[in-house]
């Protein structure tokens, strides 16, 4: 019976950690993109844009993950330098009075980050 149940328990947890690694670019640009719509209140010209560049950025972050001859600090040096890329762009996107609070956007998403 203990047997039964281990293998239940190991089986259930190996199912978890395959759904938890699988991340979907198309997906978290949207969620992305709501986002800020949200904060920001987004035209649909701009929620357009921005859904482009969130994509391209997500899935280049995945392939400097996936490459595993890079050294962690050049995957953390380039996924910062792609990211203040993304986040140049989508600031060129913006009117005026969205610029401040896509300043205030970010900084709340790097407090998190660091909690």
């Amino acid at each position: 019976m203990k047997k039964l149940i281990l293998t239940g328990l190991s089986f259930l947890f190996a199912v978890t950690i395959l759904f938890a690694q699988e991340i979907n670019p198309e997906n978290k640009a949207k969620e992305t993109v709501t986002e800020l719509t949200e904060k920001l209140t987004l035209t649909d010209d701009q929620q357009t844009a921005v859904y482009n560049i969130v994509l391209e950025k997500v899935n280049a972050k995945i392939a400097i993950k996936s490459d595993t001859t890079l050294s962690a600090d050049v995957v953390k040096e380039q996924i910062q330098a792609l990211t203040a890329t993304a986040n140049g762009k989508i600031n060129d996107l913006l009117t005026d009075e969205q610029k401040p609070l896509f300043v205030q956007y970010l900084e709340e998403k790097m407090a998190n980050k660091k909690e």
